[in-house]
C-alpha cells in the first residue's frame, strides 16, 4: 500500500483538521486581493464590462490564484509550523524538494486543488442559479444608449464571496496536504 492511497500512515492522519482550519483562516486574510477582484463584475463578466476588461480580469485571476497556490506552503508554515522541515522561510523550498523527489504525490496534491477549484466554480454556478445576478435590460430596446444588461450587485457579491470562500478552502487544503506529506517524509527519513 502506498502512502498516497493510505488514509493513515503509521497511525498519523494524512490531514490534520486543526492545521487545515488555521491555514484556511490565514488564507482568507492573505488572499483578500482575490476577493477584491472577484467583487468587480466589470473585470470578470463580459455582460458587465467589455471583452478587453474581461481579458484583464481573467489574467489577474490567473495570477492571483497561481500566487495563492505558490505561497500557500509559506502561509501554512507561518500559522502551523512543524519542526525544522516546515517553518517559515523553508516551506516553499521543502515543497520544491518534494516535487523533485516524489513528482506523482506532488501532482496528486495539485490535482486535489484543481478539483476543489472546479468545485468552487460549481458552487458559484449554484449561487448564480439560486440568486440570478444578471438579466436583459428592457430599457435597452427603447434606448440603445442604455446598458444591455442589468447587474444585481448584491446577488453578484454573494456569488463572488461563495467562490472566494471555496477557492481559499482549496488553497488551504493543498497547503495542509503538502505539509502532511512533508511531515511523513521527515518521519520516514
Amino acid at each position: 500500500m502506498t502512502t498516497i492511497s493510505a488514509t493513515r500512515t503509521a497511525g498519523r492522519p494524512l490531514l490534520d483538521s486543526r492545521v487545515l482550519v488555521r491555514t484556511y483562516a490565514a488564507t482568507l486574510v492573505v488572499n483578500l486581493p482575490l476577493l477584491a477582484l472577484l467583487l468587480v463584475p466589470q473585470l470578470l463578466r463580459s455582460r458587465a464590462g467589455s471583452e478587453a476588461l474581461l481579458m484583464v480580469g481573467s489574467f489577474l485571476l490567473l495570477v492571483l490564484v497561481t500566487s495563492a497556490v505558490v505561497i500557500a506552503p509559506e502561509v501554512s508554515a507561518r500559522v502551523a509550523p512543524a519542526g525544522d522541515h516546515w517553518r517559515p522561510g523553508r516551506a516553499r523550498s521543502r515543497t520544491r524538494a518534494m516535487l523533485r523527489s516524489d513528482r506523482r504525490a506532488s501532482l496528486w496534491s495539485l490535482a486535489e486543488f484543481v478539483v476543489l477549484y472546479i468545485a468552487a466554480q460549481g458552487v458559484g454556478g449554484v449561487f448564480a442559479w439560486m440568486m440570478p445576478y444578471v438579466w436583459a435590460n428592457p430599457a435597452h430596446e427603447a434606448d440603445p444608449a442604455q446598458s444591455a444588461w442589468v447587474i444585481d450587485y448584491p446577488n453578484y457579491a454573494t456569488q463572488a464571496a461563495a467562490i472566494y470562500l471555496c477557492v481559499c478552502f482549496a488553497v488551504a487544503w493543498y497547503a495542509t496536504r503538502v505539509r502532511a506529506r512533508s511531515a511523513r517524509l521527515e518521519a520516514a527519513g
